[in-house]
């Protein structure tokens, strides 16, 4: 019941979303997000001394420590400025691996920030830890077995079609699916305010007239990718609960 409101919580807030949303199509850790965001409340520009020449030298000398270029950037994509928003793109092309999903980030708040002032509107944007693809989030599920079966051919091949199809009728896009001992994952592009749990029901019940061999117990996800320790873990937690 508790799964069943909180779904239909998130429903009616995604039903209640304007056209005008933008979704981040990187994947980047949901931790690395929370602390950009939470950095950004408490980011303010010393405008006598900090206009976007001065803050883009700082972001490009190299001797600039990564504390001081993650704040740079944060500057930067607050102020309502084709230079800086330019500024922050090309830094975005080279930047290391310890700083680029924070760039990533800023880039994001920028366009924003500039969409706002020439349009005049707000525009919302949506980011997730597994990112998305125009108007599509990426989702990551687990098909867990029935019995820790291992499935035959026929089987493998009845959950891949079944969910290409359900997903294809959704203007979905399927992207992979992995087959394990005792479940299968797959990763797939569903639209924002797209029935997933429905999609996903559609696919179970056709895959068990073949045999009843998947459990109703599907793990659906936009946050990360779990690797297959983790989902057997996942699992094994919830049967000690069920």
């Amino acid at each position: 019941m508790e799964s069943k409101i909180n779904y239909n919580n998130i429903n009616e807030v995604l039903n209640n979303i304007p056209d005008n949303f933008k979704i981040l199509e990187e994947t980047i850790d949901i931790e690395v997000q929370k602390e950009y965001y939470e950095a950004s409340t408490s980011i303010e520009i010393e405008h006598e001394k900090e206009d976007p020449i001065s803050l883009i030298e700082k972001l490009n000398l190299p001797d600039t420590n990564l504390q001081t270029k993650k704040t740079t950037l944060q500057k930067l994509a607050i102020i309502d400025s084709v230079e800086s928003f330019r500024a922050i793109e090309k830094f975005c092309k080279s930047a290391n691996a310890d700083i680029k999903d924070w760039a990533v980030l800023a880039l994001q708040q920028s366009r924003m920030v500039l969409h706002s002032s020439l349009l005049d509107e707000q525009q919302i944007f949506i980011s997730t830890g597994l990112g998305g693809k125009n108007n599509k989030l990426r989702y990551f599920m687990i098909f867990p077995y029935k019995n820790f079966e291992i499935l035959n051919n026929i089987q493998k091949s009845s959950l891949e079609k079944e969910l290409l199809y359900f997903l294809e009728r959704n203007n979905s896009e399927f992207e992979e699916i992995t087959f394990y001992n005792h479940f299968a994952t797959a990763t797939s592009l569903i639209p924002l305010k797209a029935p997933v749990t429905e999609i996903i029901g559609e696919t179970i019940e056709e895959c068990n007239q073949l045999g009843d061999f998947l459990s109703d117990d599907v793990i659906i996800t936009n946050i990360k990718k779990f690797n297959e320790n983790e989902i057997i873990e996942i699992i094994a937690n919830h049967e000690q609960q069920a």
